[in-house]
């Protein structure tokens, strides 16, 4: 395990999940790399449950849990009341941006632990200056 810390997102999580999407390959390659100190929140673990149980059944949300619960030192970030209150925050800094709640609470988190780099499929947790891979 590297001493670089990488935030991982709901998209990248799904990509490295289910071979028809079309960041599979990419987010399987990042996976099979060196692992990083590797971080997620309880929010964007939820988001990507949600997203396998509500589009292709409890099998494949379990295997996304297992996924999660078998990255060897990952730390999950609590939701908490200061999460809420800092998410608003870059809610309203980051205005028209079209950001969810949980990708606006993950660049919260990503500031308030200064991790520089996330594994995402989509521009949006670049929005503070984070290197985003794959680059997409």
């Amino acid at each position: 395990m590297t001493n670089h810390r990488v935030f991982l997102d709901t998209g990248i999580l799904i990509a490295a999940l289910n071979r028809r999407d079309q960041h599979h390959e990419q987010a399987r390659a990042l996976f099979a790399g060196p692992p990083p100190r590797w971080h997620t929140s309880v929010l964007v673990w939820s988001e990507a449950y949600s997203w396998f149980l509500h589009r292709h059944g409890e099998e494949p949300a379990r295997t996304c849990r297992l996924f999660l619960d078998n990255l060897e030192g990952l730390v999950v970030l609590e939701a908490t009341s200061q999460l809420h209150r800092d998410t608003c925050r870059m809610l309203d800094r980051l205005r028209g941006s079209r950001l969810t709640c949980v990708d606006a609470s993950s660049l919260a988190l990503m500031e308030q632990h200064d991790i520089k780099t996330v594994w995402a499929t989509d521009y949006h947790l670049g929005l503070t200056g984070a290197k985003v891979l794959p680059r997409v």
